[in-house]
């Protein structure tokens, strides 16, 4: 584009170049030799010769841009469900999608209580180990928001008496995050006075260094130790802080303590022979904690929450920290849970995985480049969530009354074919 004074200048000279110009052309007539005719593939030259202006060639249209994708209907989820479930014996089953970090579709079958109450995607279960990733999540939050260093000795929140003897550097937040505190596993136990003594005890700890391969042991104990530790950081009850950092905010109604649910919103649990392992009641009827440490035993694996708001909880980390609109953690703090911290060989004969910060990571997984997950099994519940981090797709299932039955890649059968089967038709809608 020419400048502003450029353009002036030559419209001030135009008049008297226009003169000189017809003066010359004339004289030039008389004596010009015949010309070859101009070819069509040749821009037209001005008759006022050099350094006047050139006809410009208009700006090529800019494409018209692609629609959207559509995203998986509920019909289509439905479908996939009917036809996967066409070969299952499970009592009930739910799930949910995330699609571009935005929770989507989602579709239910069987029974939430056997002949009386249908099972849906609103239905809350129990969700096991699933559990854990809401407890990583308050642990990040804590952090962002000045409650809890997650590199800080436990010492500093438990008292000087819990000390690792063989560690030289003292197990953290971070380390039970990463289940390699060094802690030997005494089962789901709960009360402020009984952690502190078990954890001031050098009997509690193995000969391993924190944070390392080697102290990696999955510990069901470790995240009783991490909740109440989260508690005694912030000085309130873990269930409170979730409710309102990332619940309330979220419009979520579920709990880690399903005290606070009534039993027609929750789905009885059963074994494969149909037997009632957890009735709603049961469930519903628990005492809610009021006292640091009396909930550490729920921490490990009592969320109790329907897919549809389960899956709103992983968009978070689908979408960057991000739902509707609103950060509830930021970039980094997703990031962080992701990173790697050293892989693991399980020994059981499946495949090795990456533990994360509560979260593993696996690659070429169900038809993905690379997905985060978690798996959940307690009271004959079956359960996975997962997201491609790249994508921002995820997807939830929660299932009751199905055989154990574990992949290769360590993931529960009836779970993993469903969200392969999700995942491939959110990647068609995709093109």
């Amino acid at each position: 584009m020419r400048e502003r004074g450029e353009k002036q200048g030559m419209k001030r000279s135009k008049g008297a170049a226009l003169a000189a110009l017809c003066g010359l052309l004339c004289a030039l007539t008389a004596c010009q030799l015949p010309q070859e005719p101009q070819t069509v593939d040749e821009p037209a030259v001005s008759a006022w010769g050099e350094g006047s202006q050139t006809t410009e060639e208009k700006p090529e249209p800019e494409p018209a841009p692609l629609p959207e994708p559509e995203p998986l209907t509920q019909e289509e989820a439905e479908q996939i469900l009917e036809e996967v479930m066409a070969e299952s014996t499970a009592m009930g089953v739910s799930l949910a999608v995330i699609e571009d970090g935005e929770p989507g579709a989602s579709a239910a079958w069987g029974w939430a209580v056997q002949g009386q109450r249908p099972m849906t995607a609103d239905t809350k279960v129990r969700a096991a180990s699933l559990s854990k990733t809401a407890v990583g999540l308050c642990a990040m939050a804590m952090a962002e928001d000045g409650l809890a260093d997650l590199e800080a000795p436990l010492g500093t929140y438990w008292g000087e008496g819990v000390r690792d003897p063989y560690a030289q550097t003292q197990p953290s937040i971070r380390t039970l995050m990463a289940h390699a505190s060094g802690l030997k596993d005494f089962g789901v136990t709960r009360g402020l006075s009984k952690l502190r003594g078990i954890l001031s005890s050098s009997s509690a700890w193995r000969n391993v260094e924190p944070g390392t391969p080697e102290a990696w042991y999955y510990s069901n104990f470790g995240v009783c130790v991490l909740g109440t530790t989260l508690e005694l950081s912030s000085g309130q009850l873990l269930d409170s802080y979730f409710q309102s950092r990332f619940l309330e905010p979220m419009g979520i109604r579920a709990s880690l303590h399903a005290g606070k649910l009534e039993a027609e919103e929750v789905a009885s649990l059963y074994d494969t022979r149909g037997n009632v392992l957890r009735s709603p009641g049961q469930q519903t009827g628990q005492t809610v904690p009021d006292e640091i440490g009396l909930g550490a035993s729920y921490y490990p694996g009592g969320l109790t929450i329907s897919a549809v708001d389960l899956a709103k909880l992983v968009s978070i980390l689908a979408g960057d920290g991000m739902y509707n609109g609103e950060a509830l953690l930021s970039p980094q703090s997703v990031e962080e849970m992701e990173t790697v911290q050293f892989s693991v060989d399980p020994g059981d004969g499946t495949a090795p995985f990456d533990q994360c910060l509560i979260l593993r990571r696996q690659e070429d997984l169900l038809g993905r480049e690379e997905l985060y997950y978690h798996t959940g099994s307690a009271y004959g519940v079956y359960a996975l969530l997962s997201y491609d981090p790249n994508t921002g797709d995820g997807v939830v299932v929660l299932t009751t009354g199905d055989p154990r039955q574990v992949d290769d890649r360590g993931l529960y059968q009836l779970c993993a074919r469903l969200s392969e089967q999700l995942y491939a038709a959110m990647e068609e809608h995709e093109g």
